[in-house]
């Protein structure tokens, strides 16, 4: 990570000597002393001959994508919120970047880069409701989700009486109330909400899955949970629609092209051609290419 944003600042130090023109010329002072100065074409040498060639890619790469992918002041700002609600504080994110040697344009500056590199990932990947059905079917993509209550007891003699009870009619929500040692869901009468069977231990949500709407099972012991839990199956669902986002994510994540990929593509498209010696094969598509990630 430090690599990649020293890599960045140079980055930005190069661009801004471009920026500044060349009426100056190569000997205009960068930085004075009694000493001696140090030249703007003695700085620049330097940083090529030290981080040039992956400053140079960077540049490149980013003017590449910037010419075909755009992305909006809007979508750096929200990702940079994202990242920013991360932490505590705008003082700890502050010290955050601080530490890391970056500025907030640099951070900013590397997110665009991201969601550049992101859009060309994407690119050609069609994202159908037949495409996500036929991901579906073929890799089984759990898509069931349950609703369930439960109430957890260290002892099969107390699960037991608690079963008891329920058969005889008592309330689920009360007795959970009073004996579940699971602090998480006690409070709401056992009430675990919607889930999917991979979230919950084995021996919880096989026994669920087996369970009809409505109906109570008997004590399942679980070692992880370090007792016996009684669970009523409140709901059962294999709606597409509504879980149609985890298998949107699981498909795009199989079609999406790597970063390497991307930019070999990008570079043989691009008619580079490197007037610096130098530098003349650092675009040959045939070795391999460095990206730079977020």
């Amino acid at each position: 990570m430090k690599r990649l944003i020293m890599i960045l600042a140079a980055v930005l130090v190069m661009s801004s000597l471009v920026a500044c023109g060349n009426g100056s010329g190569d000997n205009a002072a960068v930085v004075t002393t009694n000493s001696g100065n140090i030249t703007k074409g003695e700085f620049y040498n330097e940083l090529k001959n030290t981080s040039g060639q992956q400053v140079l890619q960077n540049l490149v790469y980013e003017k590449i994508l910037e010419s075909k992918y755009n992305v909006s002041s809007k979508a750096v700002n929200a990702k940079y919120d994202q990242v920013r609600k991360t932490f505590s504080s705008q003082a700890q994110f502050d010290q955050a970047l601080a530490q890391n040697n970056m500025t907030d344009s640099q951070f900013r500056r590397q997110i665009k880069d991201s969601l550049m590199l992101a859009k060309a990932q994407m690119a050609g990947i069609k994202v159908t409701n037949q495409a996500l059905m036929d991901y579906y079917n073929k890799n089984k993509v759990q898509l069931t989700e349950l609703k369930a209550s439960h109430i957890l007891v260290k002892t099969k003699s107390t699960a037991d009486d608690i079963l008891k009870q329920l058969k005889a009619g008592a309330n689920f929500a009360t007795l959970a109330k009073k004996y579940s040692i699971d602090t998480g869901s006690k409070a709401k009468g056992g009430e675990l909400g919607w889930f999917k069977q991979s979230a919950m231990v084995p021996e919880f949500s096989n026994a669920a899955m087996k369970l009809k709407v409505g109906q109570i099972s008997n004590p399942v012991y679980s070692s992880n949970d370090g007792g016996y839990h009684i669970i009523k199956l409140e709901g059962k669902r294999d709606d597409y629609n509504s879980l149609k986002s985890s298998v949107k994510d699981a498909y795009i994540a199989s079609k999406e092209k790597s970063q390497t990929e991307v930019m070999q593509t990008l570079i043989k498209n691009a008619d580079i051609k490197v007037q610096d010696k130098q530098f003349k094969d650092l675009f040959n598509t045939s070795a391999s290419t460095t990206t730079t990630q977020p």
